[in-house]
């Protein structure tokens, strides 16, 4: 028997096979070092950054006028939620030594995007020292004086969070992954859809957008939703961000810092060249996670690691993904209630992309069916039961039990299975 850990929570999950009816494949994106000297590497960074001045320089220009006024500076760093492992306890603070300002110039201010609010504790596990040093506030996608900063070419309204459009200095930080969306997270997206209305966030993950085959892993200079976000961020961008690359074990590996755009693109060719994975065809079956804590907290966030092993499995074959889901659906928003939905999942794949009303977590379900129409889906998680039975999925209590009915279930030879321990920070792709 052959055992393989998978990423499950914390602790992460065990899946073992025997290799004379299964051949496995596994997936992993390359893992490399931890910085040495991260804090000198932070430094450098942003004092010979990418396509910007240096940040002290930049703070310098944009503060001038509350100096001649006499007055504290105004300045948010914007920072992902609890569903992130970016390292803003050591980010945030490095940020403002480099900038030289007293800590109440400091608000931080949390993208959740249209997710719950970070909660104290969660809070103080992200921020760390920082949760308590600086003023930390919540976004709120439907907040009552959320500003209007223009409008995209499609005529997408961008309301974004006061603080943000009212600061005199605008810094966002964030870690590039893979994203099923928009090519890869972090940049832009820490705006838009980080600290949007709902408003700009439904515009934004539309269902002719998430059905555009160019919306998906990887892509970034033709994805139409990577294009939109840095659209409606032109309109009041960050002065300046902060982008880092993590290995499995959440460590820095690399720092891009400088312009919103070009920093970014910086750190996307560098995830790409890690996590992309050539496969030359598809499998019956692949496994997956949602790469361990945070993002697998719930089963909203667990579509990520399904719609990255859809990208190679054999229409009509299985998708096994463990992750474990302690959070629950989760309840808040209407992923759960659309989920429960009275409609067959094709039914309302087909309600859902004809529909000019976009719904709140619509695109995540969207999603998910679009997996469910190329394979079946088995999910092992911490779900209870009434809210597995919602999931649209099968459920298992043993997937080494469950991958060994499936490899049974073939009639000859060897069951092929592709293994993708961190699941969503990894990129298969098929070849032509």
């Amino acid at each position: 028997m052959t055992t393989v850990n998978l990423a499950f929570g914390d602790v992460g999950h065990d899946l073992t096979y025997c290799e004379e009816r299964i051949e496995a494949t596994i997936l992993l994106p390359v893992d490399l070092p931890q910085l040495v000297g991260q804090r000198d590497a932070f430094f450098n960074a942003v004092r010979k950054p990418i396509g910007s001045a240096p940040l002290a320089e930049m703070a310098r220009i944009s503060l001038a006028k509350t100096r001649q006024e006499g007055r504290k500076p105004k300045i948010v760093i914007v920072t992902a939620d609890h569903t992130r492992p970016v390292p803003d306890h050591l980010l945030v603070p490095w940020l403002v030594e480099e900038l030289g300002v007293s800590d109440d110039a400091i608000t931080i201010l949390i993208g959740t995007g249209t997710h719950r609010g970070s909660t104290p504790d969660e809070l103080r596990k992200m921020l760390e020292a920082a949760a308590e040093r600086f003023h930390v506030v919540n976004h709120h996608c439907e907040a009552p004086d959320l500003v209007l900063a223009g409008r995209s070419s499609c005529g997408g309204e961008c309301w974004l969070n006061r603080l943000w459009v009212e600061a005199d200095l605008r810094l966002a930080t964030g870690f590039i992954e893979p994203h099923f969306y928009a090519g890869f997270s972090g940049g832009s997206k820490a705006v838009v859809p980080g600290i949007a209305g709902l408003r700009t966030v439904q515009h934004f993950h539309r269902a002719s957008l998430i059905a555009d085959p160019r919306s998906t892993w990887g892509e970034l200079k033709d994805n139409p939703l990577q294009r939109l976000s840095r659209e409606m961020v032109a309109l009041c961008p960050p002065d300046f961000i902060v982008n880092v690359t993590l290995n499995r074990a959440k460590e820095i590996t690399g720092i891009f810092a400088g312009g919103s755009v070009p920093a970014h693109d910086a750190g996307c060719a560098a995830v790409l060249h890690e996590a992309s994975i050539p496969v030359e065809d598809t499998f019956p079956v692949v496994v997956t996670t949602n790469s361990g804590y945070p993002l697998d907290q719930n089963f909203y966030q667990t579509v990520k690691g399904i719609s990255a092993a859809a990208r190679i499995v054999a229409p009509g074959g299985t998708i096994l993904c463990i992750s474990r889901c302690n959070a629950g659906l989760p309840d808040e928003g209407e992923f759960k209630d659309l989920l429960a939905d009275s409609r067959p999942s094709n039914e309302l794949h087909d309600a859902i992309k004809a529909s000019e009303l976009t719904r709140h977590d619509q695109w995540q379900v969207q999603t998910l069916l679009q997996c469910l129409e190329k394979a079946r889906i088995i999910l092992h998680s911490e779900l209870p039961l009434a809210k597995r039975q919602i999931t649209r999925t099968e459920h298992t209590d043993d997937p080494s039990a469950t991958l060994h009915e499936l490899a049974n279930a073939t009639p000859e030879g060897k069951l092929r299975v592709a293994i993708m321990p961190l699941g969503p920070l990894t990129i298969p792709t098929l070849q032509e």
